[in-house]
């Protein structure tokens, strides 16, 4: 018997409109979406939840209106505001605290174009010279730099997120079925019957947000995608100077972050948008030195208030495309089969809204926002190759 609760569902104790797999922040706001449009939602994940074993671990993510990505990007990212103060005030919970951000870079029409995302929501970017900059930030950049402030920015109480979505989630009707890994999936028309080790769900739609478990997950359905799994670290280092602020330096793609010390007092957290391949699945972890020593000399060479040795450290994972923009699509075949992936380390802040794009895909409607730039067709055959895992 599927041992999922003491209550039955609205189509039976183990059949649902919607199945949602992967308890992270994608799933987790897809799930709720999904349950308070009136869909009978189940979320499955391979662990007891809330955890932190995946992309969705931590006290806190950035989110800003400065736009590094394409500009179909923006509005989605401009939104995600509205929609997480939506679920703080149902949560009665303060979930984003305001934090500007600096964002830095030496190639102007990539600076600017960030600068002009932050325009097109209405607000307005606040442009520092190298001295105001390093006089308020106590840093040592030189005059190649561009710089610009995000006013509007701030920082996602990560872990508070997670907690208040999923419990949401449940007080509107969603069923959680965790501490219980996916065995198989059967595609089908109108029932996909998901296996586990308690027993069997039915669902007429699969959403799978399956996080750096997207290759395994997929692969099995025959969906081949560019993506790749890498393990990557948040340090935390003593610096008191730094101004409740989060940054950002865009000079190169693998760019350096840093939030401010709100976790952790007189600690800020920061890094470097990188990693290392990694299957999750894996009980053995990667060597993450030269992630650490880069980081390190970094921030040192900039910032030179930072302690010369981090405290303590988060690790994570990210989900990486070639482009890396996150995957929104429809399996080629099983068309009431969707998957959200790749997030690139950039998801967390737009997953109320990814959560809504994928309940409309649900409900047969055009999404509010258009998606189709993010689709896997961007990707050719010739890219598309198998993960080695």
């Amino acid at each position: 018997m599927l041992d999922i609760s003491q209550e039955p569902g609205k189509m039976g104790k183990d059949s649902f409109d919607v199945a949602v797999i992967g308890g992270g922040i994608m799933g987790s706001c897809a799930a709720y979406s999904l349950a308070k449009a009136g869909k009978s939602t189940v979320l499955i994940d391979k662990y007891a939840l809330p955890h932190f074993k995946g992309s969705s671990g931590g006290f806190s993510r950035i989110t800003r209106r400065a736009n590094f990505g394409i500009p179909e990007l923006t509005p989605i990212m401009d939104d995600s505001f509205r929609l997480w103060e939506e679920i703080s005030q149902k949560a009665h919970e303060e979930l984003i605290n305001p934090a500007p951000m600096l964002v830095v870079g030496k190639d102007r029409q990539a600076v600017s174009k960030m600068a002009e995302s932050v325009e097109a929501t209405g607000y307005k970017p606040v442009w520092l010279s190298v001295q105001q900059t390093n006089s308020k930030y106590k840093s040592k950049f030189t005059d190649d730099y561009y710089i610009f402030e995000d006013p509007t920015a701030g920082v996602l109480k990560a872990d508070r997120c997670l907690i208040a979505v999923q419990k949401l989630f449940r007080e509107v009707g969603g069923r959680v079925l965790d501490g219980w890994p996916v065995v198989g999936v059967e595609a089908g028309e109108p029932w996909t019957k998901i296996s586990g080790p308690r027993g069997v769900v039915k669902a007429r739609w699969l959403v799978l947000c399956p996080g750096p478990w997207a290759n395994h997950v997929l692969q099995h359905l025959g969906v081949y995608l560019p993506l790749r799994s890498v393990r990557t670290t948040s340090m935390y280092c003593r610096n008191e100077q730094f101004p409740l602020s989060s940054f950002v330096d865009c000079t190169t793609g693998s760019y350096f972050y840093a939030l401010p010390a709100m976790e952790h007092p007189g600690h800020i957290k920061m890094g470097l948008h990188d990693g290392v391949e990694m299957d999750p699945n894996q009980s053995h972890e990667v060597d993450l030195a030269g992630l650490r020593q880069k980081s390190l000399s970094y921030f040192k060479a900039f910032f030179p208030d930072l302690a010369e040795q981090y405290a303590f450290e988060q690790l994570c994972y990210y989900t990486l495309t070639p482009d890396e923009e996150f995957i929104l699509d429809r399996h080629p075949r099983h068309r009431n089969i969707m998957y959200a992936v790749g997030f690139s380390g950039t998801g967390f802040k737009i997953a109320p809204v990814i959560g809504e794009v994928l309940t409309s895909m649900v409900q047969g409607k055009a999404p509010k926002h258009d998606v189709s730039a993010f689709s896997a067709e961007r990707f050719k055959k010739s890219t598309a190759v198998k993960s080695k895992y």
